[in-house]
């Protein structure tokens, strides 16, 4: 019997070719993006889950930061008997050589030998508790030893690090994987051999830099975290960050929720949770939407089979039976729907991949578990999405169908709430899209007040003498303008320094830099008329202010000392427009101290042609050494890329959310329209023309549309003013995007409606009475 009834409905979605695409391709669309949604939301809760120790696990960390001075570790591990042990790191980078092989570049991870025991990461070869035990002995992750040694390598395999010191291979681990906040590293360093490759012997017991990760393993059965504050009170007897006040707060963070921490690191990522909540609501969200126009879709078309029904209940049928049979019917265009949805999945991964800066494979996720729990989905689904329909239908009145007289009334508030609904979603969505896109562009073209074009930097890793040899080197190839060397540049920001000024903190980024540096960046200075002095400084105009200096000041006094004032440069913007811009000191880099980077102008003629040059003349001069060029302008750009993914998101959602409520606008007009069969057909005989029976039937539905145009303007309003709070530089709130996207939604509406409209205008009111 149901095989029969099955047959109906398929041919009768063969005959209705344009309702079962809109429904069916409607829904596979709706699902796709949930499947998405759902494996990416997923594994981002799974991250450092892996770890097989860590409900023991715990970051130390202090406010929004996380970094601790070495001896930090060994401390706690004396101090507090819950501990049963610690792991500091270090993520770095550097350049390893093997016998004849070229120099590869390589992400750096220097950690303790308890790493691979505290942390599960599956080792190929070698042993977790003895690979780090010794000094010079690194650990390398499978990708990068194929990379260097075109297979894995054995145990004890002689590597150079840096030209600097031979290490020991003595293990090969699996790639680490994305979901986890440690940095991605391609080798582990044993942490103690920093000292020797860094030249700095005593930063074991040195308290000087606190820019070291600190973890702890703790005892099962204790509660550590709950000694947060002794373990403050603890610091502030050996660090002078915490003594100074620095850092007031130490706060001891589970493993599992240093992906989704504020607190940030050299040696970590963190992943934003208010973005990943927000995706789950709009896959809630794409849910409901699908399920409601389903509903309507399928009441609306109902009433082309109200003989069909009707003769199944006069012949017998009950209404079990019907509501059986329709429950069926929607579990099939789901079932259909999700197979679409998942080849659909399959084409548009790799862009949303790209998108959400994920790496999700789909085929992965086909295990047994995940397909069982997606069949039950996918069921109750069908039954939610299949319910109220299936009651509508099961109500008909056979004799009335029969008869002719039967009419679908339904109360229209329901459907144009749901209509209101959908439309402030849109409105809302389009009014952010615009925006978004607004300021990722008033963000990229905004001047930042330093030269941009033709200019590149680069870290060099070499003695500072030979920096000076090199940047002779540099400066006598054709096409390049200025070498400059600093510790410093508007990419980097330089480095932050904290002083005490008139009884008052203040924090100042503070540049090492060579005479070259202002004229190259195009950064105007107003010379002071002091003379030239070994302790002279710049400082840019936001610094006078912050230090309550007049215009004419020759001198500041820092920690009992006056330096005079050389300079005062215009201001400049050394970090992306999320911060408000900054006071900065620049002195001069003397010729002992090692720069961080050359910075180098061309003249823009040739540029490919210079930049080979360059590359060139830095393998000979390093042996090889791999060059990793940062491009200013690029740089730029790529500080607001995560803005501009954020826009085409929400555009993305917003052209999904037009198309359900399309559908779903089809479905409520195509029911609307059947509803006024009667009207239309008495006042086309009385002489109403086309145009006036579409205005007739737009009417009502452009009312309920401004009427959602009224309702998201304060939600756009108030959703972009919190969205614009992280930026300290901000476009206006524009009213005409408002106003397009009302217009917008509308025009999208109106064309909608107004082919139904059109479709019931130009039928033959003879039809339509009739009907009746």
């Amino acid at each position: 019997m149901i095989s029969k009834h099955l047959k109906s409905f398929l041919i009768h979605l063969w005959k209705n070719k344009l309702y079962s695409v809109i429904t069916i391709f409607g829904f596979s669309i709706s699902l796709m993006f949930i499947l998405l949604l759902s494996i990416y939301i997923k594994n981002e809760y799974s991250a450092d889950q892996f770890h097989e120790k860590k409900d023991r696990i715990y970051r130390m960390t202090h406010g929004e930061e996380c970094g601790f001075a070495p001896p930090s570790g060994p401390l706690l591990m004396e101090t507090y008997p819950e501990i049963e042990n610690y792991c500091r790191t270090r993520a770095l980078e550097g350049f390893l050589k093997s016998g004849d092989s070229s120099k590869l570049k390589a992400d750096l991870m220097f950690a303790d030998s308890s790493f691979l025991n505290m942390f599960t990461f599956k080792m190929l070869k070698g042993s977790p508790s003895m690979a780090l035990a010794q000094k010079n002995t690194m650990v390398l992750t499978k990708s990068f030893a194929y990379k260097m040694f075109g297979k894995l390598p054995e145990i004890g395999t002689k590597v150079t690090l840096n030209d600097i010191a031979d290490f020991e291979v003595t293990g090969i681990i699996e790639d680490i994987p994305t979901k986890t906040h440690f940095k991605n590293f391609e080798v582990l360093v044993n942490f103690p051999t920093m000292g020797d490759v860094y030249g700095s012997n005593n930063f074991l017991t040195s308290y000087d830099s606190n820019s070291y990760g600190l973890y702890v393993l703790c005892k099962p059965g204790t509660n550590f975290p709950e000694k947060a504050d002794e373990v403050l009170e603890l610091f502030k007897g050996v660090n002078w960050m915490f003594q100074r006040g620095y850092v007031t707060t130490v706060e001891i963070e589970p493993i599992t929720d240093s992906y989704f921490s504020k607190s940030i690191s050299y040696n970590s990522q963190n992943k934003s949770k208010r973005f990943v909540l927000v995706l789950t609501a709009i896959v809630i969200l794409i849910l409901v939407l699908s399920i409601i126009n389903y509903v309507n879709l399928t009441i609306a078309q109902s009433s082309f089979r109200s003989r069909e029904i009707a003769v199944r209940k006069l012949i017998g049928g009950k209404k079990p039976l019907l509501l059986v049979q329709s429950l069926t019917e929607s579990v099939l265009i789901c079932f259909v729907s999700l197979v679409i949805a998942i080849a659909l999945s399959f084409q548009v991964e790799s862009v949303f991949n790209y998108l959400l800066n994920t790496d999700i494979n789909i085929l992965s996720e086909f295990t047994g578990a995940n397909i069982f729990k997606l069949i039950l989905f996918m069921v109750l689904i069908a039954g939610i999405a299949g319910i109220v329909p299936a009651l509508k239908i099961a109500s008909f009145d056979p004799i009335l169908v029969m008869k002719g007289k039967y009419r679908m009334k339904e109360k229209s508030v329901y459907s144009k709430i749901m209509l209101s609904f959908q439309y402030v979603i849109i409105i809302t969505l389009i009014t952010c899209a615009f925006f978004i896109s607004k300021q990722t562009s008033y963000l990229r073209n905004y001047q930042l007040g330093f030269e941009k074009e033709n200019m590149l930097t680069f870290e060099c890793d070499i003695p500072a003498q030979k920096q000076r040899v090199l940047k002779e080197v540099f400066q006598n190839i054709p096409g390049v303008e200025e070498v400059c060397l600093s510790c410093g540049t508007p990419l980097d920001g330089g480095n932050n320094g904290c002083f005490t000024y008139n009884d008052k903190q203040v924090s100042f980024q503070h540049f090492y830099v060579d005479t070259c540096f202002f004229k190259m960046m195009d950064i105007p200075v107003r010379k002071t008329g002091v003379g030239y002095a070994q302790d002279m400084v710049w400082m840019n105009e936001k610094a006078l202010k912050v230090l309550e200096l007049p215009e004419n000041a020759i001198n500041f006094k820092q920690n009992d000392k006056n330096y005079p004032i050389y300079g005062v440069t215009k201001d400049f913007h050394f970090r992306d427009l999320t911060y408000e811009l900054g006071p900065a000191i620049f002195r001069i880099l003397s010729p002992e101290e090692t720069a961080w980077s050359f910075t180098i102008k061309m003249n823009g003629k040739n540029n490919y042609e210079t930049i080979q040059k360059i590359k060139q003349a830095h393998s000979d001069f390093t042996n090889g050494i791999p060059l990793k060029i940062e491009f200013f302008n690029e740089s730029v750009q790529a500080w607001y890329d995560k803005e501009e993914k954020t826009g085409k998101i929400v555009k993305y959602f917003a052209i999904l959310t037009v198309i359900i409520s399309v559908m779903g606008l089809f479905a409520m007009s195509l029911y609307y329209v059947q509803q006024k069969q009667k009207e239309i057909g008495v006042r086309k005989v009385n002489g109403a023309k086309t145009h006036e029976i579409i205005r007739m039937l737009n009417k009502d539905y452009s009312i309920w549309v401004i009427f959602a145009f009224i309702l998201s303007c304060p939600i756009s309003y108030y959703s972009l003013n919190k969205w614009l709070e992280s930026f300290a530089y901000k476009t206006e709130l524009s009213w005409w995007i408002f106003a397009l996207a009302g217009i917008i939604a509308l025009g999208i509406a109106l064309l909608t409606v107004s082919w139904q409209s059109w479709r019931a205008a130009k039928r033959n009111p003879v039809e339509s009475l009739r009907y009746e």
